[in-house]
C-alpha cells in the first residue's frame, strides 16, 4: 500500500512538471515582427520590414518576410540648394533613386533563451532571396518650374530643391537582384505575446547590372554591402 501511495505521488509530480513545461509562458509557435532599419548605405531610416516565423524545432524557426529599403551611392551628399531664397536641400551627386524590395526566406535560431519575465533572448537570423530594384530618376526643381537632373544642374541650372520620388515614376525601371543578410536579434519583452528589441547585422546585395545612381564618370556598382541596425516590435502565439 505504501509503495502504491509513493508511486501515485510520483506520477502526480511528473504530471505537474510536464504541464508546467508545456505551459511555459515563453514557449511559442509563431512570431510576427515589424521593424524600421538604419543601414550604412541608406538615410536616417533606410526602410522597413515584416517577418513571419513558425517553429520547426525547439530552437529553430523558419522565416519568411519582405523588406523595402532606400539604397544610396557612397558619394551622395546632402547639400543646401544654391538659390538664396530657398531653405531646402538636395543630394549632391545623385542621379537616380534605388528602392530595393527584398523577399526574405531563411531561419531564426534561438541561441539564448531568457528566464521567465526577465533577461534577454538572443536569436541568430539568416535570410536571403530575390531582390527587385526599382530605379527612377532623381529630379530637381529649377527656377522657372523645370525639372532637371543633377547633370543638368552642373551645366548651369539654378536649383530650388528636390522634386520628390514620384516625379520620375513614369520612367521607372526594374533591375533583378539577390541578397543575403545575417544578424543577431536581442529581444527584451517580458510577455509571451509581445516582442520588443533590436537587431544588428550585415547585408550583401547584388544586381544583374550596374545601376547608375550617380552621373557617368563616377564609379557605379552592382554590389551593395551594408551594416544595419533595426528597431523591432511584434507579437507571438
Amino acid at each position: 500500500m505504501k509503495k502504491i501511495f509513493l508511486i501515485s505521488i510520483l506520477i502526480v509530480a511528473l504530471f505537474f512538471e510536464a504541464k508546467s513545461q508545456q505551459d511555459d509562458p515563453f514557449e511559442y509557435g509563431q512570431e510576427f515582427l515589424f521593424g524600421i532599419t538604419k543601414a550604412t548605405n541608406g538615410g536616417l531610416f533606410s526602410g522597413g520590414f515584416f517577418r513571419y516565423s513558425y517553429k520547426k524545432s525547439d530552437r529553430i524557426f523558419q522565416t519568411f518576410g519582405l523588406e523595402v529599403a532606400n539604397v544610396r551611392h557612397p558619394q551622395e551628399r546632402r547639400a543646401p540648394t544654391p538659390a538664396f531664397f530657398s531653405s531646402s536641400s538636395f543630394y549632391e551627386g545623385k542621379e537616380k533613386y534605388l528602392i530595393s524590395t527584398r523577399l526574405m526566406y531563411g531561419y531564426d535560431f534561438l541561441l539564448f533563451k531568457k528566464a521567465e519575465q526577465k533577461g534577454v533572448q538572443i536569436n541568430g537570423v539568416v535570410t536571403g532571396g530575390p531582390t527587385l530594384g526599382f530605379v527612377s530618376p532623381y529630379f530637381l526643381r529649377a527656377e522657372g518650374g523645370n525639372l532637371v537632373t543633377y547633370s543638368q544642374y552642373l551645366n548651369g541650372s539654378s536649383i530650388i530643391g528636390p522634386a520628390g520620388y514620384f516625379s520620375g515614376i513614369d520612367q521607372m525601371e526594374i533591375v533583378m537582384g539577390a541578397h543575403i543578410r545575417a544578424s543577431l536579434l536581442f529581444e527584451f519583452g517580458t510577455f509571451k505575446s509581445k516582442v520588443t528589441g533590436f537587431e544588428v547585422g550585415f547585408l550583401g546585395e547584388i544586381f544583374s547590372r550596374e545601376i547608375q545612381l550617380v552621373p557617368l564618370g563616377t564609379k557605379n556598382y552592382n554590389f551593395y554591402p551594408a551594416a544595419f541596425v533595426s528597431i523591432l516590435f511584434g507579437s507571438r502565439k
